[in-house]
């Protein structure tokens, strides 16, 4: 069936909402994601991520929000990027060559999202699943912070990433580099432009690229300040974004089917 909820009827949407009384909402900013990837990766990631999990739990997927916030780099992160520590740098705003990322300032983020979480629960809605594309520290904890307060009021709210963490419960994902590029060849290989990148073995310097690797947003940044090896994007392949696109879609739906044990 139709999942949208901005392409059904009323009668629809009463109808799915009565049964399964959960809205996804996806969100994230418009993003510079290096040369080769779309300002859009994240809310299209989450809003694909939405869709899919819907397939599984029930309920209805909200337009995605292209919203999101950043906050300045500290002098440490500066340094592991490779860039000078009294540098001003917000988000992933430093490669010579990018296009401005939309980032709005983080208490307009919170008001909007807010907003939306409120004309959301207008309808017959139980719980709101926010699916954030996007996993700045501050904005997550935006999201947080709404979600907290929203389920203290009885309208339940849960803040997901659609991403995989290792066994020690760590989402080993950097920004534009093997996962985030994998993904986007599975689910928009139209938008991918890998040989945008240098060819060969030639190094990624993340001053030059804004291609951050995990590693180096956990502070292990190789000396060259490069990305390392095994998140190199140009490794990245279609089946290997699809695997971790099903993966994250199927423990994003053992979440929400375990929130609507509690909604009954």
């Amino acid at each position: 069936m139709e999942r949208r909820a901005a392409y059904l009827r009323p009668d629809q949407l009463r109808a799915e909402l009565t049964a399964n009384p959960i809205v996804y909402l996806p969100l994230g900013p418009l993003e510079w994601h290096a040369p080769h990837l779309p300002v859009g990766t994240d809310p299209i990631h989450a809003e694909q991520a939405a869709l899919a999990a819907s397939e599984i739990t029930g309920g209805l997927v909200y337009p995605a929000l292209y919203w999101g916030t950043e906050r300045e780099r500290d002098p440490r992160m500066l340094d592991w990027i490779g860039l000078d520590r009294g540098q001003w740098v917000v988000g992933m705003d430093f490669a010579p060559d990018s296009i401005a990322s939309h980032y709005a300032y983080e208490d307009v983020f919170g008001l909007v999202v807010r907003e939306q979480l409120r004309l959301i629960f207008r309808w017959p809605v139980k719980l709101v699943v926010i699916i954030s594309g996007h996993g700045a520290t501050n904005h997550l904890q935006v999201l947080e912070r709404l979600a907290a307060e929203y389920s203290a009021e009885n309208h339940r709210v849960l803040v997901v990433l659609p991403f995989v963490s290792d066994e020690k419960g760590v989402m080993r994902v950097g920004h534009a580099s093997r996962i985030e590029t994998s993904t986007m060849l599975h689910l928009a290989p139209q938008s991918v432009r890998i040989n945008l990148l240098p060819t060969g073995e030639k190094p990624l310097h993340n001053d030059r690229w804004a291609i951050v690797d995990y590693a180096t947003f956990a502070g292990q940044p190789t000396p060259e300040r490069t990305v390392s090896e095994g998140d190199d994007p140009r490794k990245s392949t279609a089946q290997e974004g699809g695997r971790i696109f099903k993966s994250a879609v199927a423990h994003i739906a053992q979440l929400v089917n375990t929130a609507k044990i509690s909604l009954s």
